[in-house]
């Protein structure tokens, strides 16, 4: 189906229920009724909600969807008016407000729920911790909440990706010291618009380090507009993902979910990386030289994760 047709046949299923639907519930009401060609149901399904959420970012309020929780859309024009299930409302029943400094909703998690005493091995222990959080807006994040990032560090061979954190980061904690985290803010476009693991950790820290080792736009990554290529490159760098751990950074007060990605199969030499507005100073090194140039805390914790 054309990307339209995904949009008409949501606010056609959503207007015959009357009550707001996630993008599977969508799906098995139009198959229920024989209306989808024969194609795989989990392509169905994360294409309709990527085609929902990115009519809402880019339409912004002449949208004719809205979401009502993560994953789940109603009709923009219904909001308020009786149905047969009654009325159904904003979760968040506010008049509209200015566009906020940062755009994107992050997730955040509870700070007294955030374990600081500890290194947890893996991304699987802190599924809990992370089922408690809420997507709000970067620069509307509440004080009894922690933003969760992805920080992933290159690999190749013995040799790790070093660079100084610029000055257009937006963990200022850390602007201008030597670091071997690239950093990315997990928000609703890792569950909207790429394939996910229920966290979008695993597209977030993709996303983070694919500008520095392909050519491509941002912009083209965050609408899904990557060329063939791109994306061929974009799901192999997934399955490089290794050595996940998950941390609490007192520098950057951030809840961290830290990983590797090792890629030593892909090129013969370290490759040639891109500069990207954040980095300055990029180089490759010697994984034995870090422990005299990081002065990051994270990235000596990452050091001893083993990356």
């Amino acid at each position: 189906m054309e990307g339209s047709k995904y949009l008409a046949l949501a606010e056609r299923m959503i207007s015959a229920r009357g009550i707001p639907l996630t993008g599977s519930q969508i799906i098995d009401i139009a198959n229920e009724f024989q209306l989808l060609p024969y194609q795989s149901y989990e392509t169905v399904v994360k294409t309709l909600q990527a085609r929902i959420a990115e009519d809402i970012s880019k339409n912004r309020a002449r949208s004719r969807f809205i979401r009502t929780g993560i994953g789940t859309y109603f009709l923009r024009n219904l909001v308020g008016k009786p149905t047969i299930f009654g009325e159904v409302r904003w979760l968040k029943d506010r008049a509209p407000r200015e566009k906020p400094e940062h755009p994107h909703r992050i997730l955040t998690v509870p700070r007294n729920a955030v374990d600081r005493s500890r290194q947890h091995l893996g991304w699987d222990e802190p599924t809990r911790l992370l089922e408690l959080g809420i997507y709000d807006y970067q620069s509307e994040i509440k004080q009894d909440h922690v933003p969760v990032v992805t920080a992933v560090a290159l690999r190749w061979r013995e040799e790790i990706y070093s660079f100084n954190v610029g000055v257009h980061t937006h963990f200022e904690r850390i602007s201008g010291r030597s670091s071997i985290l690239l950093r990315k803010f997990l928000d609703e476009f890792d569950l909207d618009l790429f394939e996910t693991d229920g966290t979008g950790a695993t597209s977030s820290s993709i996303r983070a380090a694919f500008p520095v080792i392909a050519e491509g736009r941002r912009a083209r990554l965050e609408t899904g507009k990557l060329t063939r290529h791109e994306k061929l490159h974009f799901y192999q760098v997934a399955n490089l993902l290794s050595r996940k751990s998950s941390v609490f950074s007192a520098t950057t007060d951030c809840f961290l979910l830290v990983s590797t990605i090792d890629l030593s199969s892909l090129y013969d030499r370290p490759p040639r990386t891109h500069r990207r507005l954040e980095l300055n100073q990029a180089e490759w090194k010697h994984a034995n030289l870090l422990e005299r140039t990081l002065t990051d805390e994270d990235c000596r914790s990452a050091h001893i994760f083993g990356v």
